[in-house]
C-alpha cells in the first residue's frame, strides 16, 4: 500500500476483533502487514476518528447475490450505514422483495439500484458495473458474493459438468468482475471484497467443486493485492463457515453447531459486520487477507468429514 505500518493500524484491527462486530470470530489470525516496519504514530484525531469508521454515507457499495442469503444480510447492513447500493440477482422478485427493504432501512431512505442478471453472462457483468457507475457516478466497494454450492464429488456422473458451472460463477464471473470494476475503483481507492469459504482452506467432503473453487479464489485476492495495491486499491476475502440463511437447518448445519467452539453455526450479519470492517478505514493497511469467520468451526471440519 506504499507506506509502512503505524500503531493506529493495528489498534483498528484489535478494536475490531474486541467488539460485537467479530462476536463469530474466534482462532483467526489477521494479517495487517502492509510492511514489516512501523513509523511516527498517526496524531490523536486520527484515533478519534475510529469511532466514525463505519460511516458509509456517499459511498457506493455493489454487493452481487444479495437478493437472499449472505448477500442479502451484508446490502442490508451497508443501507443502514448510509451507503448507496447495488441490488443484484438472478430472479427480478427476489430483487425487488430486498431492494424494497432495503430502502427502508436506509437513514436518508436512499433509493438502491436494481439489476437483475446472470454473472455467467458477460454481456450482463457489464451491464452490472455500467449501470451501477451510470447511476451512481463511481463504485467504491466490489463485494463479490454471488456463488453457488452444489454437493458433489469425484465419481459423480455429472462431476465436469458440475464442476464447468460453479467455476463459471464462482470463480470466473469474479475474475470478469474485478477486470471491469478496476478502472473506476481505481478512481476512488477502492476495496475489494471476495466472499469465499472455509472450504477453500480445509478439505470437506462432497464440494469437489466449490472447495476448489474457493481456494483459487483466495489465491486470487492474494494475487490482486500485489497487483492492485499500487493503484490503491484493496482486495481481500472474508471466509464464512457454516451460514444459516433458511429453514429447516440442512444436515451439515445441524452438524457443525455441536461442534463448533462458540456453539452456535453462523448468520448472514456475522459475515456482513466482518465486510464492514474490511471495506471501512479502519482496515486501510489490510490487503490480500484471509477473515475466516466461523465460530472456530474451521479447527472441527473433521467432524463433518466423519458424518457426511
Amino acid at each position: 500500500m506504499k507506506r509502512v505500518g503505524q500503531p493506529l493500524d493495528i489498534a483498528r484491527a484489535v478494536a475490531f476483533l474486541a467488539s460485537t462486530d467479530s462476536d463469530f470470530i474466534t482462532g483467526a489470525n489477521i494479517v495487517v502487514d502492509g510492511g514489516f516496519e512501523f513509523t511516527n504514530d498517526y496524531p490523536i484525531e486520527d484515533y478519534k476518528a475510529v469511532a466514525k469508521s463505519r460511516n458509509f454515507t456517499g459511498k457506493v457499495v455493489l454487493v452481487t447475490g444479495s437478493s437472499s442469503g449472505i448477500g442479502e444480510g451484508i446490502v442490508k447492513l451497508f443501507s443502514i450505514l448510509g451507503a448507496n447500493v447495488v441490488v443484484n440477482g438472478r430472479k427480478a422478485q427476489d430483487v425487488q422483495r430486498v431492494a424494497k427493504e432495503v430502502q427502508e432501512l436506509s437513514p436518508l431512505k436512499l433509493k438502491p439500484l436494481e439489476v437483475v442478471g446472470d454473472l455467467t453472462k458477460s454481456s450482463d457483468v457489464n451491464n452490472l458495473i455500467d449501470s451501477t457507475v451510470k447511476t451512481f457516478g463511481k463504485l467504491d466497494v466490489l463485494i463479490n458474493n454471488a456463488g453457488i454450492y452444489p454437493v458433489n464429488n469425484i465419481t459423480s456422473p455429472d462431476v465436469l459438468s458440475v464442476w464447468d458451472q460453479t467455476f463459471g460463477i464462482d470463480l470466473r464471473a469474479v475474475v470478469e468482475l474485478i477486470h471491469r470494476s478496476v478502472p473506476h475503483l481505481e478512481k476512488t481507492n477502492g476495496t475489494i471484497i471476495d466472499i469465499s469459504s472455509v472450504a477453500g482452506i480445509a478439505p470437506l467432503k462432497l464440494s469437489i467443486a466449490y472447495g476448489a473453487a474457493k481456494a483459487g479464489m483466495d489465491m486470487l485476492t492474494r494475487i490482486l493485492a500485489l497487483e492492485l495495491g499500487p493503484k490503491g486499491i484493496r482486495v481481500n476475502t472474508v471466509n464464512p463457515g457454516v451460514i444459516h440463511v433458511r429453514d429447516p437447518p440442512n444436515p451439515l448445519e445441524v452438524v457443525m453447531e455441536k461442534a463448533t467452539p462458540l456453539g452456535r453455526v453462523g448468520q448472514p450479519l456475522d459475515i456482513a459486520r466482518a465486510v464492514a470492517f474490511l471495506a471501512s478505514t479502519d482496515a486501510q493497511f489490510i490487503t490480500g487477507a484471509n477473515l475466516v469467520v466461523d465460530g472456530g468451526s474451521i479447527f472441527n471440519l473433521g467432524v463433518a468429514n466423519v458424518k457426511l
